[in-house]
């Protein structure tokens, strides 16, 4: 089979691999559909030094072989999620398989991963798709979709609530998309035009770009002073979780999606005189896979996130096109 390779630091090539073959638990998925994340291209495009595993850990195909499966058979349509999971921590137990306290691997990470044509993966690394569900939803279920739905139930997020995204990269287009399902007022905060305009296609009742003055008092003018109920950092940079615990009111909640070490916090201002509460969100649970199978089945739009699309052959130019920004989600799908 094809799959990629990363060779060092903006250094991708596509090679030959032996076909995976089934064991245990462990079956083969055709890949029909699979996204190139930004874990991928920050944590390995982007670092130097060789990855010796086929990366990627979102994806969706057919199963089209299997040894000893539990459950699964060939032909099973289904979702990929990122962890060789124990299954029977608590955490397993109550489908936080992310979280896992004794995983054998992370698919992409070390295990080889979705940028393949096939790939060999736990039957509880794989969520059985509905028949409404298209390859396309499949794929992006996992990041995009899946976490700020979570988070948005996390937070309690309704129809009657103003929702500030900061950062519009495929993290943010999907919190953008998730939110006005929820009937919530987006604003997207972005730098990129290109980004700016997609998530206004995606349901954003406004999109600013911070180059344009200051982002606090644009979205303050905006919401004639309310500022946001929600805010939601995406873009893993420091100074979009300051403008967002500065423009949440009073007992609103701010989230964190997007990675960052380290950040800047004002505890009396942007906490204790506010009662504001924080939390963060990089997965969900997988008994809310059914939910969002629904909400795909009732029109959300989350498929025009996907701006590109390339064979695994084309991996060197998928990587390169993502890294430039000017892309929503790029995802990987079968030669025609």
């Amino acid at each position: 089979m094809r799959g990629a390779r990363i060779l060092d630091a903006g250094k991708i090539e596509t090679r030959d691999y032996p076909d995976p073959t089934p064991q245990g638990e462990e079956v083969v998925v055709r890949l029909e559909a699979a996204a190139v994340c930004g874990s991928d291209l920050h944590g390995l495009y982007q670092t130097p030094g060789e990855k010796k595993w086929i990366p990627g850990h979102e994806g969706a195909g057919v199963v089209v072989a299997v040894d000893r499966p539990r459950v699964l058979k060939v032909g099973d349509r289904v979702a990929t999620s990122a962890v060789f999971s124990c299954g029977v921590c608590d955490l397993c137990r109550a489908g936080y398989t992310i979280y896992c306290r004794q995983p054998r691997g992370t698919y992409g990470f070390g295990l080889d991963g979705v940028h393949a044509e096939y790939v060999r993966m736990s039957e509880r690394s794989l969520l059985r798709m509905p028949d409404s569900m298209t390859f396309e939803q499949g794929c992006l279920v996992l990041d995009p979709v899946g976490t700020p739905y979570h988070m948005y139930k996390r937070t309690q997020t309704t129809s009657l609530h103003v929702v500030g995204v900061f950062g519009a990269g495929p993290m943010g287009l999907g919190t953008v998309c998730v939110g006005a399902f929820l009937g919530a007022k987006v604003v997207a905060v972005e730098p990129v035009a290109y980004r700016r305009e997609l998530a206004k296609k995606l349901g954003a009742a406004e999109a600013i770009d911070p180059a344009a003055g200051d982002v606090v008092r644009q979205i303050r003018d905006l919401t004639n002073g309310y500022g946001l109920d929600r805010a939601v950092e995406c873009s893993g940079e420091a100074e979009p979780l300051a403008w967002g615990l500065e423009l949440v009111r009073h007992f609103g909640q701010v989230a964190i999606i997007g990675e960052r070490q380290e950040s800047r916090i004002n505890p009396s201002n942007h906490f204790l005189r506010k009662e504001v509460t924080m939390s963060g969100s990089t997965c969900f649970p997988l008994q809310e896979f059914d939910e969002l199978a629904r909400m795909f089945e009732r029109g959300l739009r989350a498929a025009q996130m996907i701006t590109h699309r390339f064979t695994v052959d084309q991996a060197a130019e998928a990587y390169a096109t993502f890294a430039t920004k000017q892309t929503g989600k790029v995802i990987f799908v079968p030669k025609k």
